[in-house]
């Protein structure tokens, strides 16, 4: 295809375009919900750190120049739902 230009597919029925269809970005995370949600609560403390990350205030983002930041012990955090 010439730069531009979109190609469709027909499933029956349904058209797709033909970019919806192409491999997903990291071929080493499932798309699987179960999966996922497997991966969430069994995720070693390393990777959990990051998870577990809040996004700051706008007057501590000004101070420190970072827009989140990983939740520690004794932080203090608003729950918004």
């Amino acid at each position: 295809l010439a730069q531009g230009q979109t190609s469709t597919i027909a499933l029956g029925p349904l058209r797709l375009p033909l970019c919806s269809l192409a491999m997903k970005q990291k071929s080493t995370v499932s798309s699987s919900r179960r999966k996922s949600r497997k991966a969430y609560f069994t995720a070693p403390s390393h990777i959990r750190r990051k998870l577990m990350s809040a996004p700051l205030s706008k007057d501590l983002r000004a101070k420190y120049n970072v827009r989140s930041l990983p939740i520690r012990r004794d932080d203090e955090v608003i729950i918004c739902r």
